[in-house]
């Protein structure tokens, strides 16, 4: 088939060279990174404990649910089996609704995962040029488009400048 022969069949070879290439990160921009949001998030932790009164596991939704609606008294939205859910559906319903401390929780956990899922993680699977080597898939989307794994490169947030990809 024409298709085969002509797009697909050399594109095979197109993708394992990108793959033992790699993808370049600017490590220097991600340590800064790193460093950028560590700061953040401080500010954002200490700007919560003050609004609660008292220090707690940003981490533990059973403390964070503790603080809010019974410390705060805030009205709870949903009920898991463990008690008052913390989910982001909740927490944007209560920031919406105008509550402060709500609001620096979603963003502090919108930095926790950047930092965790996206900085962490390419730092963890750099080799030592600062490169980063994916497995791209062919046939992985309905669509047709490429898509990669281990890691997933499509879905670092390149949108507000995040992350600096240099072509090397």
């Amino acid at each position: 088939h024409p298709l085969y022969e002509n797009i697909e069949h050399p594109l095979i070879y197109v993708l394992y060279t990108m793959e033992k290439r790699g993808v370049r990160f600017d490590e220097e921009y991600l340590r800064n990174m790193e460093r950028t949001l560590k700061e953040k998030m401080k500010g954002l932790e200490e700007e919560i404990f003050r609004i609660a009164g008292a220090s707690f596991n940003l981490n533990s939704p059973k403390q964070v649910a503790e603080v809010l609606f019974v410390k705060l008294k805030l009205k709870p939205i949903k009920r898991t089996r463990s008690g008052f859910s913390t989910d982001e559906e909740t927490l944007t319903h209560l920031a919406l609704s105008g509550n402060r401390i709500a609001e620096l929780i979603l963003e502090h956990r919108k930095l926790s995962k950047l930092l965790g899922t996206y900085i962490k993680g390419i730092e963890k699977r750099m080799d030592e040029s600062g490169r980063v080597h994916t497995t791209f898939l062919q046939s992985g989307t309905a669509t047709g488009r490429l898509s990669s794994l281990a890691p997933n490169l499509q879905n670092l947030p390149v949108s507000n400048g995040s992350f600096n990809v240099r072509r090397a």
